[in-house]
């Protein structure tokens, strides 16, 4: 929810405040300045410490940084930049700490959809925020959003403890005591001092081919994440709050897909289809279905910016049609940590979520440059986003792997 916030609050704001499309990508890419900077370290203390207080300091650190963003904003667009950075901060350490909560809690069979499940809930999150977003900017402004995801945010915090995930590790691990060791997830083994090999991750020809597909990946999804209530807006004409509904169509489809994902990649698994197929599956559909539907909606969109007559039905259904495949990647890269070494999950995820936080850095920054130099959405924000997913799509192909590392 707190990514979603600024990508319709930009809205309001970039017109109150005199904003540019540099200026806007700007304030949209400034999160994940401090999100890509918590990653490793987020894996690395997740991996030493566990997951639990991790996330709960991340979810705390987030919604403080939220709730500044109002009184920032009215100072200068750098200091509202910084109070982004420190969302991103917070941000950056809860996917390593939620993938360690994973690898100590969930069985190899049941990974695929454990993770589709938690990971779904960041498009629910998507969701819930974009039908809020509207709405509370339109009743009572655009402040309203970053005060009201604070105050969930914070909350979130204070019930946290009592779902106590290190208890429900510890009963996971008596559980699995009764079943031959070779089907432990090495992390519900007896605990011990954990050494982390940083050289042999970066030496690992997977390790790369998921670095790769999450940057691939990230590309697009980051750089639709914040720009596409602008487009409705801006390329297509409409109000902030039909904007703001219209990019929830997407994710609603995204949505609707994950409950299919998880079990459908499962029951590959349990038909004795190699789980490296089943990764490049997943993962190919991720990439291939959405790099086409990004072609066609480039091709749709009008080449002058607001001049309507443009296919907003088709362009929903399209872009709709490539979030919901591109939910596959949860049956793909996303698990693909855990197969590789359940035992260092969480840096795994540090590392290659750097890789994949840099697009909404370069991503997000580098579409408000080309829509102030071309004035094209199709050359700022669709082609590039294809590009990246068919490169991602090649390179994944070739080198991934579901296979145990030896340094597990």
């Amino acid at each position: 929810m707190d990514k979603v916030n600024m990508s319709v609050a930009v809205i309001p704001m970039a017109n109150e405040l005199g904003w540019s499309g540099l200026e806007r990508g700007l304030v949209s890419s400034s999160f994940f300045w401090g999100y890509t900077l918590t990653q490793i370290p987020g894996g690395a203390i997740s991996t030493t410490i566990g997951g639990s207080k991790v996330l709960m300091a991340g979810v705390g650190l987030w919604s403080i940084g939220t709730l500044l963003a109002p009184a920032a904003a009215e100072m200068s667009l750098m200091v509202l930049c910084a109070s982004r950075v420190i969302v991103g901060l917070g941000e950056g350490v809860a996917p390593s700490a939620a993938t360690s909560i994973l690898a100590k809690t969930m069985h190899p069979n049941e990974r695929s959809r454990a993770v589709a499940t938690v990971w779904g809930g960041l498009d629910i999150g998507s969701v819930v925020g974009l039908l809020l977003c509207g709405p509370l900017i339109k009743a009572f402004g655009w402040p309203s959003v970053f005060y009201c995801f604070a105050i969930l945010g914070l909350v979130w915090c204070a019930l946290w403890p009592l779902v106590n995930p290190d208890k429900v590790s510890s009963k996971v691990t008596a559980q699995f005591s009764v079943m031959e060791s070779s089907e432990l997830p090495s992390e519900v083994k007896p605990p011990e001092k954990v050494h982390v090999p940083w050289g042999k991750f970066f030496r690992s020809l997977p390790v790369w081919a998921i670095t790769v597909a999450h940057f691939s990946f990230n590309w697009g999804y980051y750089t639709l994440l914040a720009w596409l209530p602008s487009y409705f807006e801006l390329a297509l004409g409409l109000e902030v709050d039909k904007s703001s509904f219209l990019t929830l169509i997407p994710y609603l489809a995204m949505t609707a897909m994950m409950p299919l994902v998880g079990p459908m990649a499962d029951g590959m698994v349990d038909r004795n289809i190699k789980l490296t197929t089943v990764r490049k599956v997943c993962q190919g559909i991720a990439f291939l279905g959405p790099a086409l539907c990004m072609l066609a909606c480039g091709f749709l969109t009008p080449a002058t910016p607001g001049a309507g007559g443009a296919p907003t039905g088709i362009i929903v259904a399209l872009l709709s049609l490539a979030f919901a495949l591109g939910a596959w990647s949860r049956g793909g890269l996303y698990c693909n940590h855990q197969d590789l070494s359940p035992r260092y999950a969480g840096a795994l995820l540090g590392i290659t979520n750097t890789a994949g936080a840099l697009p909404g850095v370069l991503g997000v920054a580098a579409a408000g440059y080309m829509l102030d130099v071309t004035g094209s959405w199709a050359l700022a924000v669709f082609y590039p986003t294809a590009i990246c997913q068919l490169l991602g799509f090649v390179f994944y192909t070739l080198f991934a792997s579901s296979e145990r590392q030896s340094w597990s």
